[in-house]
């Protein structure tokens, strides 16, 4: 069965996540040999990936946000 782009790229954040089913990811790599688009993306979508494992990026919680947002606001 064939995917729409939409889906494709879907699953290709799925996967980058390592979320992706088995099913999927083949349902993914089958759209990929067909559309030259969605393989575009593909390749960007793993590129940014392992930029952002090498880059060791830190995502704030919940507490460092609020904090962050009142500091702002202390300073406007």
């Amino acid at each position: 069965m064939m995917i729409s782009c939409n889906e494709a790229a879907d699953i290709c954040t799925k996967k980058q996540y390592k979320e992706a089913s088995l099913f999927q990811t083949m349902k993914l790599r089958l759209h990929i040999l067909i559309c030259k688009s969605c393989a575009q993306f593909s390749v960007k979508n793993s590129k940014l990936t392992s930029l952002c494992e090498q880059a060791h990026m830190k995502v704030l919680n919940e507490v460092e946000k609020e904090s962050m947002k009142k500091a702002l606001k202390e300073k406007l």
